[in-house]
């Protein structure tokens, strides 16, 4: 009898206190596998809303704080890796006091003493990725390393359409000539700020000349203000 009601008083506890809910039963098929949980179950189910998502936690890294500095042995690597879900706007209290979107951030350690002092909140994809800091006439390296390992850089500099041809001059006083190796893309945008094309086309090293499509669409520009362009290239 004790024991039923033992086995009855932890089923009742794990119900009310439980973090982890699943909409399925939990299976321990995947014993010594090298994934240690798989939730791709309930994606050949009949229904289309049971079990294609994961609800991850929610946290503002403007406030939020871990409990300790690392226990060396619960957590070795100072939480490396840890993801979560940021909810706020600002500068994280901890991680390196970086500025923060809404959207997913992992906690990046390299500290092999557990201690999180060391650590940083990095934003996770597209959603809250940082955005690249492009000083005016100056090339700055992103993070793209092309198939080639080449480095890929962008520059900030003003570009001039004639309006009769579908051609960008960028000239050759900011960017020498044959500067550019391999052209990745030039992101075009007008007086105001406001995106106007992404072009692909083929460009020209020695004169830093550029067609304003993709190869297959080119198209002409008005010779309104000069545009301010974002040439992402390659040097090597």
């Amino acid at each position: 009898m004790k024991k039923i009601f033992l086995l009855l008083f932890m089923m009742l506890s794990f119900d009310s206190f439980s973090q982890i809910r699943v909409n399925d039963q939990v299976s321990t098929t995947v014993t010594s596998e090298s994934v240690f949980f798989d939730a791709s179950g309930n994606t050949f189910s009949s229904s289309t809303n049971n079990g294609k998502g994961l609800a991850f936690p929610r946290t503002d890294l403007t406030t939020f704080t871990f409990v300790s500095d690392g226990n060396f042995f619960s957590f070795p690597t100072g939480y490396d890796g840890m993801l979560i879900y940021n909810t706020a706007t600002g500068i994280s209290t901890v991680g390196g006091g970086v500025s923060v979107t809404p959207g997913f951030y992992y906690f990046s350690n390299t500290s092999s003493s557990g201690s999180t002092s060391t650590g940083t909140w990095k934003p996770l994809g597209s959603e809250g990725s940082p955005k690249i800091h492009i000083t005016e006439n100056t090339p700055t390296e992103t993070n793209l390393v092309t198939a080639n390992t080449a480095t890929e850089k962008v520059i900030s500099i003003t570009g001039t359409a004639d309006g009769i041809t579908t051609h960008m001059d960028l000239g050759t006083t900011v960017l020498p000539k044959d500067t550019v190796v391999n052209f990745r893309k030039a992101i075009i945008c007008d007086s105001n700020g406001t995106q106007v094309l992404v072009a692909t086309g083929s460009y020209d090293s020695a004169t830093n000349k550029f067609v304003t499509g993709n190869g297959m669409m080119n198209i002409c520009l008005p010779a309104a203000n000069d545009y301010k362009v974002e040439l992402y290239f390659t040097s090597n």
